[in-house]
Order: C-alpha cells, then sequence, then structure tokens
C-alpha cells in the first residue's frame, strides 16, 4: 500500500492528470507570431512522444486549426501527427477553433464543430469532449449541439457559479430538453496543476500566484531597446528548469485541499493548459512522484479529458442538480471563474462585419448554390469550404470578442473580406444560373426584360426594394414598368432618374462590352415572393406620347405632417429634439419619446466595463435636432434628423474624471418608413472623435414588464430586468447582455421590440419606463492584463479599442400586438436583415423552369431555416430547421418539387458546347430522405409522399436536420 502525508481528503480520489495547452490562436500578438511559437510547441511535444514512452497523452486544447496552423510551416510532419491521433495519443477537435459563442451565428457554431470534425477525421479521429475553456458564458443550446455531435458531457467555467451548481458537477438541459452532465471544474479551472505543482517543481515558483521575478538574477534576460520595440515583451534566452521536488508532499496536499468540497465524484480534474503551455519532458516523472506523494488517498495518473469525463459520468448521480437555460452567470464566492461578458461591446464594428459575412455565406450564397445545383449548375465545393475557412478562422474568441490587439482585427477584416468576396462570386454565379434556367421563351426581347425577385427566407414575403433599373436605350422609351404575369404594374416610386449610361457586361470568353440603357433608381413593392425561392416580373418599355395626352394622377404620400410619417401599421412624429412617438395602430398604444442618445465615460477594458470615479453622464433629451424631408411617395418615406452633441475628449489620466474639454459629436439618423412594415428603419451615422466613452441609444419602452425576451443561437431567451441582489457575487452583475437580431420587452396585450443589423449588445433597464438600450459604441483605452501585476498598456500607440472615425449602424424600432411569437418577431428580424435579391435579364431561349418557383417549401412558416447545405458525405443535400416556438410544430417539407434535379457532372467544354444551357428535366425522386444528428450522423428514414413532401413534428426549440439523397 502507498504512503501519504496527507490526510482529511476525501478518499480513494483519481486525479487524472491531463497535459494539455490553452492554445490562443491570437490575442496579445499576431496570428502569425503565435505560430511561431505554435511550431516550437508542436516540435517539443513530438520530440517528447519520441523519446518518453511513458508520456501517454496530450489533449490540444478541443481544436484543430493549430494542426493547420502547424503543418503549414512543417508540412513533413504530417504523417507523424496522423499516427499521433490514430494511437490515441494526441486529441485533436472536435472544434475548428475555440469561438465565442454569443457573438456568432448558432449555424457557424454547428459549422465550426462540422470543420473540427472533418479534419479530425483527416487524421484518424475525433476527441469527443466537451472540455470548453472558451466562450464568455454558455449558450442556452449547447447541450442540444455537443449531444448532436455524440458528445455527453461539458466541462467550462465562465458564465456557470456557485448558485447554481454549489458541487463541479450537474446535469444540463437544453430548452428542448435534450440533458448532458456538466462541470464547471474547480479553482483555477484549466491551470490547477500547472500553477500548484508544475511551476513550483520546475521553475522554483513557490508560490504559485507570484508572478514576479528579479531582473538582475535571470540568467539572459532579453529585451530589444529600440524604441520601435518598446512595448514588445521580453523574452528568457535561456530558461533553465531545475527540477525540484522536495515540497512535493506540500504541493500536492496544496492542490488537494484547493479541490476539496467542489467534486462530487472520486474522479479530479487536475490540468496544465494556461496560456500557450508547452508540453514538458518532466511530466512523466512529475506524475509518478505526484502519485507516491498522495499515497493511499487516491491515485495520480497520466490521463484524457475523455477519460476524465468518462469517469465522471460513470458516476453520475440523479441528486445532481439540473441546471436550464443559458450559463451567463455572474460568479459568486466559490466560483471557478468570472463571466467578464462586456465582449458583446467591444469593437462592435467587429460583429457587424461577422453578421454580414455570415449572411452573405449562409443567407445567400451557399443556399443558392444549392439550388442552382438542382437545376443542373456545377456545385461550388471547394468555393464554399475556403469562405468557411477564411470566416471560422475568425470566430477564436479572442479574436470576435475585439479582445486583441489592432494587428489581430486588422488581419480579421482581411479575412472577413476574402470571405464575402468568394461568397459574392458563389451567389452571382448561382443567381446567374436560376435567372437563366427560367422559360422567357414567349418574351420580346424588343419590349421585355425580366426582373427576377429571390426571396431567401423560408415564407412567402412582400417587401418593398430599392432597386437600379436599366432601360435598354434602342427601345426608345419614354421610362418603365414592372408588371406581374397577369400584365398589373406593381407599385413603383421613382427616386432618381440617371439618364444614359453605358454599363459594362462581362464575357469571360471575349473580352468586356458596353451597353446603354436609360437608368432609374426606383422602389418597388415585390409581392408574394415564394419562401426560398423566386418570382419573375417584367420590365416593360413605356411607349412616348405626347405631353398631352399624358394623364396626370396625384401622387400619393406618406408624409402626413411637417416632421411625421405614417403607413397602414404606424404613424411617426419626430420631435424637436430627434426622439420618435410612435403610434401602434394595431393596438392603439403611443410610445413616446424614442431613440435618445447616453453617453457615459469608459476606462475599462475588453472585459470589464469601468467608469470614471466621479462619472458625467450626457443625453440628447435637451438637444435640439435639425430635421430634413429626404423622401416621399407611396412606398417610402424618409427624414434626416442631425444632432449636433459634443461630448467630452476622453477621461483624465488618473480616471477620476472625464475631461472638461468638449468636441463637437454629431449624429445623423436617417428615419424610414416603407409600405407594409411594422417598424421604424434608424441608420445611425457617426464620426466617431472622442475616447474612453460608452454610447447607447435608448427607447423608453413604457411596458409594464419585468422581463425582456431576447433571440439568441437557436433560442428565444427570457432575461430579467429586475436588478439582481449584489450581495451573492463577488463579480458586479452585468447590466449589459447578449441578443441577435432582436430584443423584446410585452406584457402579453402588447410590447416593443428592436431590430438591429450585426449588434450584439443590450441592455434593459431596471427603471419606471422600462428603458431598452442599445449598445452601439464602448470606446476603451486598450489594456490587457497578462498578470495580476503585468498590464500591457497599449493606449498610446493602438486606438482601435477606441473605435474612431466614422460608425454606421441600422435598427428598427417595433411596436406590436401580444408577446415576440404572436408577433413573428422571429420572421420580422429576417425580413430586415435578408432582402431580397433582384435581377434584371435578357429573354433567353434556353430556359424550361416555370416563372415562379419555390425551391424549399415549408409550412407552416414559423419553422426557420437554419441552413441548406450539402452534406458532409457529399452524396446529398441537407436542410436543417429550428422551432424556435415553445410547443411542437406539426408541418411538412418539400425540396425542389420533390426531385433530385438533373446530374450536373457537365465538363467546362460540354457546357460551352450547349451554349452553357444547364442540363434538363425535373430527375428522379429523392431516394432517401432520413433525419440525422448535427453530425449527420443518420437517425431514421423518413416518408415522403407521391408528391414527394415530408411530414414532420419538431417539438419545442428543436434542431432538426434532414438529408435529401
Amino acid at each position: 500500500m502507498k504512503q501519504s502525508s496527507i490526510i482529511n481528503h476525501q478518499s480513494s480520489i483519481s486525479c487524472h492528470w491531463i497535459s494539455n495547452t490553452h492554445w490562443d490562436r491570437e490575442w496579445r500578438f499576431s496570428m502569425q507570431k503565435v505560430r511561431y511559437n505554435l511550431v516550437d510547441m508542436m516540435d517539443t511535444l513530438l520530440d517528447i512522444f519520441e523519446q518518453d514512452p511513458e508520456y501517454k497523452h496530450f489533449h490540444l486544447d478541443s481544436q484543430t486549426i493549430p494542426l493547420e496552423d502547424y503543418l503549414e510551416i512543417r508540412p513533413e510532419k504530417e504523417e507523424r501527427i496522423r499516427e499521433l491521433v490514430q494511437d490515441g495519443k494526441l486529441a485533436v477537435g472536435p472544434w475548428f477553433c475555440l469561438p465565442d459563442e454569443y457573438c456568432v451565428a448558432g449555424e457557424s457554431l454547428v459549422r465550426n464543430l462540422l470543420l473540427g470534425h472533418k479534419i479530425a477525421k483527416r487524421f484518424g479521429g475525433v476527441s469527443k469532449t466537451g472540455y470548453s475553456p472558451f466562450s464568455w458564458g454558455q449558450i442556452s443550446q449547447m447541450p442540444q449541439l455537443y449531444k448532436g455531435f455524440g458528445i455527453d458531457m461539458i466541462s467550462f467555467y465562465r458564465g456557470i457559479n456557485t448558485l447554481v451548481c454549489p458541487k463541479s458537477e450537474a446535469w444540463w438541459e437544453a430548452p428542448d430538453g435534450t440533458r448532458i452532465a456538466v462541470s464547471r471544474l474547480a479553482p483555477r479551472p484549466r491551470y490547477n496543476a500547472y500553477y500548484l505543482i508544475n511551476r513550483p517543481v520546475l521553475w522554483g515558483q513557490k508560490d504559485p500566484d507570484n508572478r514576479m521575478f528579479n531582473l538582475s538574477e535571470i540568467e539572459g534576460s532579453f529585451r530589444f531597446m529600440n524604441m520601435e520595440h518598446e512595448l514588445l515583451d521580453g523574452r528568457h534566452i535561456y530558461p533553465v528548469q531545475d527540477y525540484d521536488n522536495s515540497d512535493l508532499d506540500g504541493y500536492v496536499d496544496r492542490t488537494v485541499s484547493e479541490q476539496d468540497g467542489h467534486w462530487s465524484t472520486p474522479h479530479r480534474f487536475w490540468s496544465e493548459g494556461h496560456d500557450s503551455s508547452f508540453p514538458n519532458m518532466a511530466e512523466s516523472k512529475m506524475i509518478a512522484d505526484c502519485n507516491r506523494s498522495l499515497g493511499e488517498e487516491g491515485d495520480v495518473f497520466h490521463s484524457s479529458v475523455k477519460a476524465w469525463q468518462d469517469g465522471v459520468i460513470a458516476n453520475a448521480s440523479d441528486d445532481w442538480p439540473v441546471l436550464s437555460g443559458e450559463m451567463h452567470h455572474t460568479a459568486s464566492p466559490g466560483s471557478s471563474s468570472e463571466l467578464i461578458g462586456y465582449i458583446i461591446s467591444a469593437r462592435t464594428y467587429l460583429k457587424q462585419d461577422n453578421f454580414n459575412t455570415e449572411r452573405k455565406l449562409t443567407g445567400y450564397a451557399e443556399p443558392m448554390a444549392v439550388f442552382a445545383s438542382m437545376l443542373g449548375a456545377p456545385w461550388p465545393q471547394s468555393f464554399i469550404d475556403t469562405a468557411y475557412n477564411w470566416l471560422l478562422q475568425n470566430h477564436g474568441h479572442d479574436s470576435i470578442a475585439g479582445c486583441s490587439r489592432d494587428i489581430v482585427h486588422d488581419d480579421m477584416q482581411y479575412r472577413y473580406r476574402q470571405s464575402r468576396e468568394i461568397s459574392d462570386c458563389v451567389a452571382e454565379r448561382a443567381m446567374m444560373d436560376i435567372a437563366g434556367s427560367i422559360d422567357l421563351s414567349g418574351w420580346s426581347p424588343d419590349t421585355r426584360m425580366a426582373a427576377v425577385v429571390f426571396n431567401p427566407s423560408a415564407f412567402a414575403r412582400t417587401e418593398t426594394m430599392q432597386v437600379v433599373v436599366d432601360v435598354p436605350a434602342e427601345w426608345d422609351s419614354d421610362g418603365f414598368r414592372i408588371v406581374d404575369e397577369a400584365g398589373d404594374a406593381l407599385l413603383c416610386q421613382i427616386v432618381a432618374e440617371k439618364g444614359l449610361r453605358h454599363h459594362l457586361y462581362l464575357n469571360h470568353y471575349d473580352m468586356a462590352n458596353t451597353a446603354a440603357g436609360h437608368r432609374y433608381t426606383a422602389l418597388v413593392e415585390f409581392p408574394d415572393v415564394p419562401g426560398m425561392g423566386y418570382k419573375t416580373f417584367a420590365v416593360e418599355r413605356v411607349e412616348k406620347v405626347g405631353k398631352k395626352q399624358k394623364t396626370l394622377t396625384n401622387p400619393v404620400s406618406m408624409v402626413t405632417g411637417p416632421q411625421q410619417m405614417e403607413n397602414e401599421l404606424v404613424r411617426v412624429k419626430i420631435n424637436a429634439n430627434g426622439t420618435l412617438d410612435i403610434l401602434d395602430k394595431a393596438t392603439g398604444r403611443l410610445h413616446e419619446g424614442l431613440g435618445w442618445f447616453r453617453d457615459s465615460s469608459e476606462v475599462g477594458d475588453p472585459w470589464f466595463h469601468a467608469a470614471v470615479e466621479s462619472d458625467t453622464i450626457f443625453t440628447t433629451l435637451n438637444e435640439r435636432a435639425s430635421v430634413t424631408l429626404v423622401r416621399d411617395g407611396e412606398l417610402e418615406a424618409s427624414f434626416k434628423v442631425a444632432i449636433d452633441w459634443a461630448l467630452p475628449v476622453g477621461a483624465k489620466a488618473d480616471e477620476k474624471f472625464r475631461r472638461a474639454e468638449t468636441r463637437p459629436y454629431r449624429i445623423v439618423n436617417t428615419l424610414t418608413l416603407r409600405k407594409g412594415q411594422p417598424w421604424v428603419e434608424i441608420a445611425s451615422e457617426i464620426d466617431n472623435s472622442v475616447e474612453d466613452h460608452y454610447l447607447q441609444v435608448c427607447f423608453s419602452s413604457g411596458i409594464d414588464s419585468d422581463k425582456v425576451m431576447a433571440q439568441g443561437q437557436f433560442d428565444v431567451v427570457e432575461r430579467s430586468v429586475i436588478k439582481p441582489d449584489y450581495n451573492l457575487y463577488y463579480e458586479t452583475p452585468q447590466p449589459e447582455q447578449p441578443m441577435n437580431s432582436f430584443v423584446d420587452i410585452s406584457d402579453g396585450e402588447a410590447g416593443m421590440a428592436l431590430l438591429n443589423e450585426g449588434l450584439k449588445a443590450y441592455t434593459a433597464n431596471d427603471d419606471a419606463d422600462r428603458t431598452l438600450s442599445i449598445s452601439l459604441l464602448r470606446c476603451f483605452p486598450l489594456k490587457i492584463c497578462a498578470t495580476e501585476e503585468g498590464v500591457a498598456d497599449y493606449r498610446s500607440v493602438e486606438k482601435g479599442s477606441q473605435c474612431p472615425g466614422k460608425n454606421s449602424f441600422r435598427y428598427a424600432v417595433m411596436p406590436h400586438a401580444g408577446d415576440w411569437a404572436s408577433a413573428n418577431l422571429w420572421q420580422a428580424a429576417e425580413r430586415f436583415n435578408m432582402e431580397f435579391t433582384v435581377c434584371q435579364v435578357g429573354a433567353t431561349s434556353h430556359g424550361t423552369e416555370p416563372t415562379e418557383k419555390s425551391f424549399l417549401e415549408i409550412e407552416p412558416s414559423m419553422l426557420h431555416v437554419s441552413a441548406v447545405k450539402r452534406s458532409e458525405s457529399g452524396e446529398g443535400w441537407v436542410v436543417r430547421l429550428f422551432n424556435p416556438l415553445d410547443e411542437t410544430v406539426e408541418g411538412k417539407i418539400r425540396l425542389n418539387g420533390g426531385c433530385t434535379g438533373p446530374d450536373p457532372e457537365v465538363s467546362p467544354l460540354e457546357r460551352m458546347q450547349n451554349k452553357f444551357g444547364l442540363p434538363e428535366g425535373k430527375g428522379g425522386a429523392w431516394s432517401t430522405v432520413r433525419e440525422t444528428t448535427l453530425e449527420e450522423v443518420p437517425v431514421r428514414d423518413l416518408e415522403l409522399d407521391a408528391d414527394g413532401w415530408i411530414e414532420v413534428s419538431i417539438s419545442k426549440k428543436k434542431i432538426t436536420t434532414m438529408e435529401f439523397l
């Protein structure tokens, strides 16, 4: 029997020593600079595996992107990596990179896991573990996402506290009822063994919390003296370690003692995963020495995250507490970590950039390419894969959170641009193929062109769109009109006549040529465009007639007063200070004083909001706005509202006050109301000329409710407006909360929603007016805390965190009857953010498709389509649905009319020989349709009726994936 100096601990504990790292791909340093160290780390790891047969396992931080980064420099090491993964010595995945879950779309999280699995499988196996050392909080649907990839347990530390999870272990239930085991780990959650044992034994750091050393005592301390490198970290030329286990019993005792009282099973997590930590040749000896020191009290052994999680699950208890909803809790005494979740408002421009890129790729390019392929067009798999790779590289938590150096975020914008450029190319080609497949054989090119409208949503829509119309010069016409199939003219509001223009038309096989046309900018109401499909309208020439023969009509106006406009749903009045009074005609409720701006100080950092000691709050409530009518007509009215404000230039150096000096601060809002839309759109343009401030736009709802509903990732999350009891926490509760495209407050009879485009942070204020605020700018001095004492202060040389210069924001206020579900807010947000794609097409003899078609028909319309994609196997197509409601939805779905479409395997030369026409034919019926997991593992076959419909029953908050073969 082993002897031990350790007493009074839980008997027979199993201490799983996890050799790992926490590898932030970019943060304080650029990806390239971090990769320089990554190559060293991976080279060291491979060498340890070669030389130490007792070194059993290494966990690569739940991600696979380090493999891609490493092998780009060391391609000759690929086979060795594959051997280690196949042998179970190197755990990779399940993620591609470690995301922040609140800053990206739910579908992006699925794609991140799919890509991580794809890469890991290429190397021989996926680490099916839910070890999640990332994200400032965990979204409510993580149990369903992990379970959908065959992962039964999640372990994390930010967003979970001892109030909801007194011991480390619990059950966690997603909104759909999916339940998995959860561990909040214990103090020093991912680096306890690193601090408490590794550093004292190898580096002489007896005090685990001490990160200080005497410069003169370090052999070969190094730093550049050039001014350009003043802020560059110093280095150790000779980082000498000295194995000293003379006090090991005390270190082991301290490690066990810190964790006592937290674990409810014998299985403890002893991890070395510090930021960018390296594996060490001495670990095997250290583990053996610790095991001897622990004695009869238990075992210390080289383990894996999977083995530890399996041990916890094997000892699971029905008596564990059951957690529900999101894990976005403030830290309480005894918690493993703070939430520090203000990253949702750090560098807002990144969140907007990400939203736009996700929208272009997942919302337009990919599904449009799928539908074009069903018409016989080639499938652009490599382009889709490359675009996703560029996008997902930016989803690393320190990247998308906006808490890194400026160079990191500059690199991100480059990656976003690459993804969007590819997406635009894919979408353009797909739209060309879709429009070119329509049968226009009966159309005369002398009098008609087609306007093809594609609806990216899964429900039919009528929308007003601003479009550019070119009327061929050779028509010699007196304008144009747009008509439907019955010949009835659509409502059209001319915005501008731009005269004769010569537009370039590109022929890849010849050269660019020009065509002359009279160009108009117009607002057009396109009615009843089917979901996930298109509808064709005709652009017709208007015969020239004499002036005396023209019929004059009274113009229809949406402007009903000097500073007032209305449509059939709402009436809007602009007040002298620039705020809005909005009457909801359905409920008769008047919402007054909406859209004022509030500015306070900000001297925090990416993770924490902090105001100066004596803050001064500025608002626009007492300002006077300049209001100008921009547009008026039957389809749209808009006003420009300019507020000439003044704000302090920044905070004083001591951060006690805002500076007395102010600078002009102009805000220009464009307020737009369109026919048929129940919201008032606001586009704010701000030239951000000051620093150290926190700017929000505020809407006093007047709704008597103690809760709000916010759209999340595959969920609509209920949150309280009432302030929590601050005495329960050691971290200050955070009023600012995450959202996706809407937040809503309702008393059940009526409500007010805020829609937005790519903004991630709101505050629901516990005041008499129940004011909702959207965070626009949180401009902080760039300080990154690497150690308790060592704050890297970049404020003098990097200003990106201050968001200087022009910033644009688009959002809307929507009063409504009922709650968020009865008001169809999920659909409203999609309408607000997913406009039609419209193209102008000349008559052609090639098409065989009808003038109106839905590629993906779904009933009822409240089911949300998360993805339309190629299946991972490459053998079929995947449709992912989500039911956002709290009740089961019975419905049906049909893809491409129940037909596979023609075989798209046509060579480029064959396509040229066929005059670029797509293969004809509907193809056969789908051979198999089956439900799959999120990982696309088959679950069960689904039955198709004779017309190709599949009946579905989707329970509350359920994500359902279907594969068509």
